[in-house]
């Protein structure tokens, strides 16, 4: 895909794109570990990024071996940072208000692509106004193959009634990456936690810094009026 392509709608992973969570799963999930006796490292818990249980399940095994209950502690992560996002709330990105504004003026279509469940997905959202201004959510959580499988961009092109080769994917995780362009989509990144390697740079069109660029991104792809 070339950068003359009119792009026509826009897909948006959430956690570490849309709202600042990342780092609070990252702190809950060591100290959810550090509740039944783990050590779970940041690089351990940055590669649990978007995984489904079927994925991060073999992870835990290798790490702390079958003593080790995913579900129980999972469990835990999830109580803790619940009862801290229910009295702090969770910070949006910076413009991520501003950019689904814009693409809203702009006439494209929008689609939220997250690994969250879609009640997860309102409770950071709503707040901020932003929950209900997607044509299509599609939650990983309901699918059967998460990321870095295709199948969660795949569903929200179609939810949008588009092609992927005709949306942008935002993401910031490698697996994100790998799963948009697997699909094919056009694929930006915006590194959250962990800046972007060598192996993700094979799946990424656009490397960004932050979401302001999305719109320029969006401008340079739409033809030019017909002044004649």
């Amino acid at each position: 895909m070339t950068m003359g392509t009119s792009f026509k709608g826009v897909i948006f992973d959430m956690d570490g794109v849309l709202v600042d969570s990342e780092r609070l799963y990252m702190r809950f999930w060591r100290e959810a570990c550090a509740e039944y006796g783990f050590e779970l490292t940041r690089e351990m818990a940055l590669s649990l990024r978007s995984n489904s249980p079927e994925t991060a399940i073999p992870k835990f095994k290798a790490w702390f071996g079958e003593a080790a209950d995913y579900h129980q502690i999972r469990a835990l992560r999830r109580k803790l940072m619940a009862e801290y996002i229910d009295a702090n709330g969770v910070e949006l990105k910076e413009g991520a208000k501003e950019i689904i504004d814009h693409l809203h003026k702009s006439g494209l279509k929008i689609a939220l692509a997250t690994a969250s469940p879609v009640k997860r997905a309102r409770h950071y959202l709503q707040p901020h106004g932003l929950f209900e201004g997607f044509d299509a959510i599609i939650s990983g959580a309901e699918l059967k193959n998460s990321k870095p499988a295709p199948d969660i961009y795949l569903a929200a092109a179609e939810a949008l009634g588009l092609s992927p080769a005709e949306c942008v994917a935002v993401e910031d995780s490698p697996s994100g990456v790998i799963a948009a362009k697997t699909a094919g989509c056009f694929t930006v990144m915006i590194p959250d936690l962990t800046p972007a390697d060598k192996e993700d740079l094979v799946y990424i069109d656009y490397l960004a810094e932050n979401l302001s660029e999305i719109e320029r991104l969006i401008r340079s792809s739409q033809p030019a009026p017909d002044l004649l």
